[in-house]
């Protein structure tokens, strides 16, 4: 991968509404074709960034921290009715 996060893939084929795209060392990535330039062909080359992105990051840790509290409050209820009754 470059030092700037991007990379090429080609598109190898359709199927159905899945993109099967081919790394440079050979690999295949499953993507929505939706995700793709609505002119991409098959044989295209296209480039790939990944790019951190800190906030996003920071709602999703925030989602998955209430359901973790959620899931422990349910599972401590759980626990209590147990022995309680």
């Amino acid at each position: 991968m470059e030092e700037d996060g991007k990379f090429m893939v080609s598109l190898d084929r359709m199927e159905g509404s899945l993109a099967v795209l081919i790394t440079v060392d050979g690999q295949s990535w499953l993507v929505p074709a939706s995700h793709l330039p609505s002119d991409s062909r098959e044989g295209d080359v296209l480039d790939v960034v990944f790019r951190r992105d800190p906030e996003e990051t920071e709602k999703l840790a925030e989602r998955v921290g209430d359901l973790q509290r959620r899931l422990l409050e349910r599972t401590a209820r759980r626990s209590d009715g147990k022995t309680q009754g």
